[in-house]
C-alpha cells in the first residue's frame, strides 16, 4: 500500500532545474501548495546583469501563478531556495559550498530545464539538453538520500516512429560520433543527415538525452516524463493559465483571427495537447511513485494514442470560440486542409498574401503605417515552424500512465489529475482559447 502523494515528500527536499520555465513554474507552485510537508525547493537559476537570483525568484513569486500561494499559505514561499548556477556550463557552475549542500539535502530532482528552439545550432543544443542533462545527473549522483530522478523529454523525441510506446528507443546517434562531427565542424547538410527522421535539433538531442540518462543513472531510481504539446492549466494554479507563444498558442491564435486560413494537414490528423497541470501532476506523482531498477520507468504524457482530438475538430471549436468573443481580426475566420504544397501555395497567395498588400496599399494611400504585409509573414513563420507537427499524425501511446492514475487513491486523483483519457475537448479548448486571450493577448 503506496502512501499518498503529498505524504511521500513530507521531509524531502527537491532540487529543480527549468523552475522560472512555463512548466516549471507550475510544477513549483503545485509542489509547495499541494505537498505541505515540503521541505525545501532548491532552484537551480541563471544570474542575469540586471537581477540576481533573489530578484528573480521574487519576480517568479509575484506572478498571478502564485497568487493562491500568497494569499492562503505565504509561508510555504519561503521554503523557495535558489541556487544560482547554468545549465550549460561545467559542474552547472554551482558553488561547492552550494553542491555540498545539496548532497547532504536532497532527495528528489526534477530536470525540466531545455533549450526548447527549434532551429537551434546542433552544438548548442547538444550543450544544454545532452550535456547539461549528463551535469544534472552527476550532480544527482552526489547525492546521499537520493530517491527519484525525473527526467522531462518530449513525446516527439521519436518523431521516426508513427506509433510511440512508453519504451527507450535504440539512440539516433552515438554519442561519440556527434561530438567528433562537433569537434571537426559540421555543416548545414551534415546536421540534416545526422537527424534523419526528426524536424531539428531539439527532437535530436531530446532523444539523445534519455539515452543517456537510461545508461547512466546507475543506481539511483530514474524516471522520464515525455509531454506532448503542452497547453494552458486545465484547472491549477489558475484555470487557462499560460505565459508564452510556444507550441500550439501562435498557430491557434493565427487561425482563430482570421489571418491564417489554409494549413499543411489533414482533418483527421490529431494535434497531440496536454495541459501544462497534467504534466506537472505526473511529474510529482511519478518522483513519489519511482522506484530503484536498471530499467528506466518511461510516461508518455500525451493524449493521442488514448483520447485524441482531431484537427478537423479542433479548429471549428477555436474558430466558434473566436465568433463567440468576437476575438477575429477577419471576417468569417475559416482554415482549409490540405496535403498538397501547391494547394497550399496558392491558398496563401489568393486569401492571405495578395489581401495584405491590398490592406497595406490602402493604409500607403491614406497616409498610414503599413502593417498587414508584415503581420503576414510571422503568420506563415508560424505555420512553417510547426508544419511538420500538423503535417504528420501519430499515436503516441500511455497505458503506463493510465495505470499510474488509476492505481491512485480517489483523493489523490482528485488531487493530482492527469489522466488524459478524462480530458473532455469541447470543454477544455475554450479554456485553453480563455487563457491565451486573457494571458498572451491581455484582453
Amino acid at each position: 500500500m503506496y502512501p499518498k502523494i503529498a505524504e511521500s515528500y513530507d521531509g524531502q527536499s527537491v532540487f529543480m532545474t527549468g523552475g522560472t520555465g512555463f512548466l516549471g513554474k507550475v510544477l513549483l507552485e503545485k509542489l509547495l501548495y499541494s505537498c505541505p510537508g515540503i521541505n525545501k525547493v532548491y532552484l537551480l537559476v541563471r544570474e542575469k546583469q540586471n537581477a540576481t537570483v533573489q530578484q528573480r525568484i521574487q519576480k517568479l513569486i509575484e506572478e498571478p501563478l502564485f497568487a493562491r500561494l500568497r494569499e492562503e499559505r505565504p509561508e510555504a514561499l519561503e521554503k523557495i531556495s535558489p541556487i544560482a548556477g547554468d545549465i550549460s556550463e561545467p559542474k552547472l557552475a554551482i558553488k561547492t559550498e552550494d553542491e555540498q549542500l545539496l548532497a547532504e539535502e536532497v532527495s528528489i530532482v526534477f530536470h525540466v530545464a531545455a533549450t526548447i528552439k527549434f532551429n537551434e545550432p546542433l552544438d548548442v543544443a547538444m550543450n544544454v539538453n545532452v550535456a547539461g542533462t549528463g551535469r544534472v545527473l552527476n550532480l544527482a549522483q552526489k547525492m546521499k538520500n537520493i530517491k527519484a530522478f525525473v527526467y522531462v523529454s518530449t513525446a516527439y523525441s521519436n518523431t521516426d516512429r508513427k506509433i510511440v510506446e512508453e519504451v527507450i528507443y535504440p539512440a539516433p546517434a552515438s554519442l561519440n560520433e556527434v561530438k567528433k562531427l562537433l569537434e571537426i565542424g559540421i555543416t548545414e547538410e551534415q546536421v540534416k543527415e545526422l537527424i534523419k527522421g526528426r524536424p531539428n535539433t531539439y527532437t535530436f538531442t531530446k532523444a539523445l538525452a534519455e539515452n543517456l540518462v537510461a545508461d547512466n543513472h546507475g543506481n539511483i531510481p530514474a524516471v522520464i516524463i515525455r509531454p506532448s504539446i503542452v497547453t494552458s492549466s486545465k484547472v491549477e494554479p489558475v484555470v487557462g493559465w499560460i505565459d508564452n507563444w510556444f507550441g500550439a498558442s501562435a498557430l491557434l491564435t493565427t487561425i482563430s483571427k482570421g489571418l491564417n486560413r489554409v494549413i499543411l494537414s489533414d482533418s483527421e490528423n490529431s494535434l497531440d495537447l496536454i495541459p501544462v497541470d497534467y504534466v506537472s501532476n505526473l511529474t510529482i506523482v511519478a518522483a513519489a511513485r519511482c522506484e530503484c531498477s536498471k530499467n528506466v520507468t518511461v510516461y508518455n504524457c500525451c493524449t493521442s494514442g488514448n483520447n485524441p482530438i482531431k484537427m478537423g475538430h479542433l479548429a471549428k471549436l477555436i474558430i466558434a470560440d473566436s465568433k463567440e468573443h468576437k476575438f477575429n481580426d477577419v471576417p468569417m475566420p475559416t482554415i482549409h486542409f490540405t496535403q498538397y504544397k501547391w494547394v497550399l501555395i496558392l491558398v496563401t497567395l489568393l486569401f492571405q498574401t495578395i489581401p495584405a498588400y491590398i490592406a497595406d496599399l490602402f493604409l500607403l494611400l491614406t497616409g498610414k503605417k503599413t502593417r498587414y504585409t508584415k503581420i503576414q509573414a510571422k503568420v506563415l513563420f508560424i505555420r512553417d515552424t510547426l508544419e511538420f507537427f500538423t503535417s504528420n499524425n501519430w499515436s503516441i501511446r500511455a497505458p503506463q500512465t493510465i495505470a499510474l492514475a488509476n492505481s491512485l487513491s480517489s483523493s489523490d486523483r482528485i488531487l493530482f489529475p492527469f489522466n488524459p483519457t478524462e480530458i473532455v475537448w469541447n470543454e477544455y479548448i475554450p479554456t485553453y482559447c480563455q487563457g491565451i486571450r486573457q494571458y498572451l493577448c491581455k484582453k
